[in-house]
């Protein structure tokens, strides 16, 4: 039997409340800096998702700015503040039990849109998108492991802060009116830290300031 089966794993309890706000002032400081960039942009997006996981119990949600890097471009940029719950991290060693852990991330994508050209009532209201990007991990994960014998320990982290993972995606854009869209989409990460690939569906409303979608 391994030596692990009856060790002690522990997951830190580490000031969650004072994590919790310094992480929201990061990332409400990256939003706000892309507002103030873009101030004058013609046609900034501010979009809110639902997120579900692959895993059963993984949800989430986001909050996106989106603009054209040129009026009237199929190329878009967006940055947004992300935050899984509940990822599953599979433990390098024989133990029972799950682990679960929270993941807060701002992502910066590139996307481009190409719009649905049809006489159909339904499809010519849709813009399908394809997106490629990076994440930077705003949340430090560990656990910490007491060998029973020695009684040493060892940190094992699952993801660290500045982690960098590589982002794509595919959506679509539904017409609601002038200004308001539903979105839609998958999007994927193939190696998150040491979580390996996730990858999780999202739903929710983009909202256009100024010019309205075409």
């Amino acid at each position: 039997m391994s030596v692990f089966s009856n060790a002690q794993v522990e997951q830190p309890q580490i000031h969650q409340g004072h994590h919790k706000l310094r992480d929201l002032i990061a990332a409400s400081s990256v939003l706000i800096s892309a507002s103030l960039i873009t101030s004058n942009a013609s046609a900034i997006e501010v979009a809110g998702n639902f997120h579900k996981g692959d895993e059963s119990k993984a949800k989430g949600f986001s909050f996106v700015l989106a603009d054209q890097f040129t009026k009237g471009g199929n190329i878009y940029w967006s940055v947004g503040y992300n935050r899984l719950d509940k990822l599953k991290y599979d433990l390098p060693f024989t133990i029972t039990g799950e682990r679960f852990f929270k993941v807060d991330t701002v992502d910066a994508l590139v996307s481009y849109r190409h719009k649905i050209q049809s006489y159909n009532s339904f499809l010519k209201n849709l813009t399908i998108e394809y997106q490629l990007g990076a994440s930077v991990a705003l949340t430090e994960n560990k656990l910490i492991y007491t060998d029973p014998k020695s009684l040493d320990t060892v940190l094992i982290y699952s993801s660290e802060k500045n982690d960098i993972n590589a982002v794509i995606g595919v959506g679509a854009l539904y017409k609601l009116d002038r200004n308001t869209s539903i979105n839609f989409g998958v999007k994927y990460q193939p190696n998150f830290s040491e979580f390996g690939d996730i990858s999780s569906a999202y739903i929710g409303l983009t909202y256009r300031f100024g010019r309205g979608f075409d």
